[in-house]
């Protein structure tokens, strides 16, 4: 009947795949495909039923989960991949997660479900792991100033207070280089290079922390960073102060590959390029988030459901692993599942009787 009604109006039919309960990631793809359709759908069940089942704060509702599911959605796709640094980029999806349940949270549909998740993300994300400021700061397009900008947003779309925090990074971050300098100190070279110039104008996931304008940073410079161990001397040849007093990079294109920079430039900053590699390699998640939800059922079964926790995630880890080998680890079932959901047209099926298959 969906069908034939879509035929009288000159729009495609399709059917729509059924949400899974374990898989929000199905809701949102099922959300996707199902809000274009809402005008069609929407007089099509009011007709046939004879009632009000969908109405436009149905639908406004649904736009709205769309908007919420699509965020999560992307930031797991892009935090749980392994062949680029995935580190210097959680706090540019902290923040966009904290800024969208912050602007929810006015709408009268939205405040009671909105209100659990944000005591949820700040169960997890109030305190900031060290490791990924770290990350964030040794990318050469933010720094210490963007840093300040960055926690600055955050106390204002959460309440909570970083000024603290700020001081506590600054501090431990230098602790930190003094300990590679006594590591490495014999890696410095004597000559230098010079950086290479970057001027490239896309800044997509850097204009709000840039304020939107995109002008250039507003915090502070991390001049003279109050750390005691460091004599004024010390600081006038610090790899670490050098880099953090420097101009940013303006490089804000999506292909902008941080290893390849401190790699070019790692004659200018022999310490620090090593340290900036061990932070940089550091996965977001050692298992690819498909695998938490299909590939885990498919080891858990009727004939092996006695298998101890430590052997399911043995098993689960190197079946990640040979599809990591293959390159394929964080593509297949994000695919597949994608195409399930998008090639639902429901004249294709007669295409395919027709010719016999």
């Amino acid at each position: 009947m969906f069908k034939n009604y879509c035929i009288t109006l000159g729009v495609r039919p399709r059917k729509f795949g059924l949400d899974m309960d374990v898989r929000w990631n199905a809701t949102y793809l099922m959300l996707k495909h199902l809000v274009p359709y809402q005008d069609v759908f929407t007089v099509f069940i009011n007709s046939n039923y004879g009632l009000q089942l969908l109405s436009a704060n149905h639908w406004y509702v649904a736009g709205k989960i769309l908007e919420v599911l699509e965020l999560f959605y992307d930031s797991t796709v892009v935090l749980s991949c392994i062949y680029y640094p995935t580190s210097p980029l959680i706090l540019h999806h902290i923040l966009e997660i904290a800024s969208h349940l912050h602007a929810c949270e006015s709408d009268q549909n939205l405040r009671a479900i909105v209100y659990p998740m944000k005591l949820k993300f700040l169960k997890y994300w109030q305190d900031i792991p060290l490791l990924y400021s770290y990350a964030f700061i040794l990318d050469p397009r933010a720094k210490m100033r963007d840093f300040f900008n960055v926690l600055q947003l955050l106390a204002e779309y959460t309440g909570s207070e970083y000024n603290s925090y700020y001081a506590e990074v600054r501090t431990e971050i230098y602790k930190l280089f003094n300990k590679y300098e006594n590591k490495f100190g014999a890696a410095r070279y004597q000559r230098t290079a010079q950086p290479s110039n970057h001027t490239s104008k896309k800044k997509q996931a850097w204009g709000r922390i840039f304020g939107g304008s995109g002008t250039g940073v507003v915090g502070p410079f991390p001049s003279s960073d109050p750390t005691s161990s460091l004599s004024a001397s010390a600081f006038a040849v610090c790899e670490l102060s050098i880099y953090l007093d420097s101009d940013n990079v303006t490089d804000y294109d999506d292909d902008f590959d941080i290893l390849l920079w401190w790699r070019d430039h790692k004659l200018t900053y022999p310490i620090l390029s090593i340290m900036a590699r061990d932070i940089m390699t550091v996965p977001i998640s050692t298992v690819s988030s498909e695998s938490c939800f299909s590939l885990t059922g498919r080891i858990i079964e009727e004939q092996r459901r006695c298998l101890l926790p430590e052997i399911v995630e043995m098993l689960t880890s190197i079946k990640d692993w040979e599809l990591g080998e293959r390159r394929e680890q964080h593509s297949v079932h994000n695919q597949d599942l994608e195409d399930s959901f998008r090639n639902l047209y429901l004249d294709e099926e007669e295409s395919g009787a027709a010719d016999g298959t």
